[in-house]
């Protein structure tokens, strides 16, 4: 009798045990049932976010053969760049002329920059003219190399493009004049100043 008096408490005690256990893990996998679902919920929602339905500058292409043979003159072509963005298909071609004489010793060299939209019948968007004319001494009139460029820095959907050239009539040896021109569409951006030139080791010549 005494053994079953001790038996029973003990037994009491363990089925005790054994609900709060069983208490406790529906606690934890409830829990983590809400935990996954809340994941779940959370990926879909960033997932969702992370698609964008507007505009994006894509396809950036470099190189003068995607120029079309009904765009080609008498100037050479020097750069050129095609891409899509929201106003369709562009293409900036970059061109210089040779230099000419006008008459006795004065020359001209002229640049030409045109922003086309392929995807509305090669019409022109925009287009840039610079030259250096009336110079009796030496002309530099120069795209400067890899500097045409094509962005989407604020992310609308519209590419801005940006290019940078030198020029200058000169006789001595002296900085050339420089250019940077950035578009957005039809609105125009533009840096003037002049390049650093540097002789062996003297001291470098021109704005810093």
């Amino acid at each position: 009798m005494k053994i079953l008096f001790i038996i029973l408490p003990f037994l009491l005690l363990i089925s005790a045990c054994s609900s709060k256990d069983k208490e406790q893990n529906k606690i934890s996998e409830a829990g983590q049932s809400n935990k996954i679902s809340g994941n779940e919920k959370a990926a879909q929602t960033t997932g969702e976010n992370s698609v964008s339905d507007g505009p994006v500058v894509s396809d950036i292409q470099f190189g003068i053969n995607h120029v079309p043979e009904s765009l080609h003159n008498e100037n050479k072509i020097i750069e050129a760049v095609k891409w899509k963005d929201s106003l369709g298909v562009n293409l900036i071609v970059i061109t210089l002329s040779e230099e000419k004489t006008v008459y006795e010793d004065n020359r001209i060299k002229e640049l030409f920059v045109h922003h086309y939209l392929l995807s509305e019948n090669n019409k022109v968007l925009w287009k840039t003219y610079d030259f250096v004319k009336d110079c009796p001494f030496d002309i530099t009139l120069e795209y400067i190399d890899r500097s045409l460029s094509v962005t989407d820095l604020d992310s609308n959907g519209l590419a801005e493009t940006s290019f940078a050239y030198r020029l200058s009539c000169k006789s001595d040896v002296s900085p050339d004049d420089m250019k940077l021109l950035m578009y957005e569409g039809h609105k125009k951006y533009a840096v003037r100043g002049v390049m650093i030139l540097k002789i062996n080791n003297e001291d470098a010549v021109g704005e810093k």
